[in-house]
């Protein structure tokens, strides 16, 4: 009977599956039409059990956020921002606190590394920091400015484009200071004067001083307070380390190989979505620090942080997504060749279950969102030859 009983509700489920409808009030009409005997609360009981989104509340995503902070004192982040064709200066190189949130903006002429090298040293000789991190941007790999900065004892972490989350501090101070220099509401100036579209030297200067001595909710001082005061830095570790020390009591935070997962959806540009989370699941193919491989059925694979998936409970009847539309079959094991002709790299890919195989892949491949940057594999295979 209890066989029997499982069998009915399985053929109920595949002709729900063909009504391609979601709601109780859609579906029931058709199904007691097709399965007359069956009750209204056993109806019920079907669809609730079936796969459907979970209201996701932001309080609980935050729950698996990393919070960005440094254990050592005086770390920071850098990274180049554009200041239009035509202005002066054509880019600043922006330094934040990785603690402190105190900001410097140097100006650069243009993005070459021995441009970089001048404000690299001004910002070495001024602040003497331990540790700058900051994305895989040409001329921060350039061989010159890394021996400036090992040879001025300078700790370097480059984090590629697969953990750009990791740069959040310095990618929303940008964001920020864009928001500023925009007129007030009661001004009379309007946003589209070129005033309010660039940065000038005089204005940058205004802007950072601003920032620097305003109240920071984030460290609960000004960063130019925390900055010529070590003690709060150290009370500021602390207390993040204290956080640190609960969210670790989260039973899934760190997700093992192997596991099944689904992820959440990416907004749809201000279109209502029909679901919250991924249809199909994904199986974890490797862990690095945040960083999670998603892997499909055919060796297609995608990266992405802890908050943006979910795990699955075993008895969930989720399907395993046969592809990942748009990505590169296998992970990429290593680096094995370059052709300067045709600008390919020749790669090692590895796919879970069966046999690895080589192929030429482009560099836009490896650099995704960063095309002007290094890749981690790039950077590795650099390294392996010098």
């Amino acid at each position: 009977m209890e066989n029997q009983y499982f069998m009915n509700i399985n053929l109920i489920n595949n002709y729900i599956d063909k009504l391609h409808f979601r709601t109780y009030n859609h579906i029931y009409d058709k199904v007691k039409e097709k399965f007359p005997n069956i009750k209204k609360n056993e109806l019920k009981s079907i669809i609730d059990n079936r796969l459907k989104d979970k209201f996701i509340k932001v309080k609980k995503i935050k729950a698996y956020y990393f919070k960005i902070f440094s254990t050592q004192p005086n770390c920071w982040f850098h990274d180049l921002m554009d200041n239009g064709k035509g202005n002066k200066p054509r880019y600043w190189h922006i330094f934040i606190g990785t603690n402190n949130h105190y900001a410097v903006a140097l100006p650069l002429e243009n993005k070459s590394s021995s441009s970089v090298r001048i404000t690299l040293s001004a910002f070495i000789d001024k602040y003497h920091p331990f540790k700058l991190t900051s994305d895989e941007e040409s001329a921060f790999v350039e061989k010159n400015n890394l021996k400036l900065l090992k040879d001025n004892n300078v700790k370097v972490h480059i984090i590629t484009e697969k953990n750009h989350s990791a740069l959040g501090i310095i990618d929303r101070f940008i964001l920020t200071l864009r928001n500023m220099n925009i007129p007030t509401q009661k001004g009379e100036k309007q946003s589209h004067y070129e005033k309010y579209q660039t940065f000038s030297e005089k204005r940058m200067k205004k802007l950072i001083e601003i920032y620097n001595t305003t109240y920071h909710s984030r460290i609960k001082c000004t960063p130019k307070e925390m900055l010529e005061n070590q003690e709060l830095e150290k009370e500021y570790i602390f207390s993040q380390l204290d956080k640190k020390e609960k969210q670790e009591e989260i039973k899934d935070l760190y997700l093992k190989p192997g596991t099944f997962v689904r992820y959440i959806l990416p907004r749809a540009n201000g279109r209502r979505k029909r679901y919250q989370i991924s249809r199909e699941c994904y199986k974890i193919y490797s862990v690095r620090g945040n960083m999670y491989s998603l892997i499909a059925k055919d060796g297609t694979v995608m990266n992405l942080p802890r908050f943006k998936i979910m795990s699955i409970a075993k008895n969930e009847p989720i399907k395993w997504a046969e592809t990942i539309p748009g990505k590169w079959n296998g992970i990429i094991t290593k680096i094995l060749s370059y052709n300067p002709e045709t600008k390919k790299y020749r790669v090692v890919f590895h796919v879970p279950d069966n046999d690895d195989y080589i192929d030429e892949i482009p560099s836009s491949y490896l650099r995704g969102n960063f095309p002007n940057s290094l890749s981690e594999a790039e950077l590795n295979f650099i390294r392996k030859k010098a």
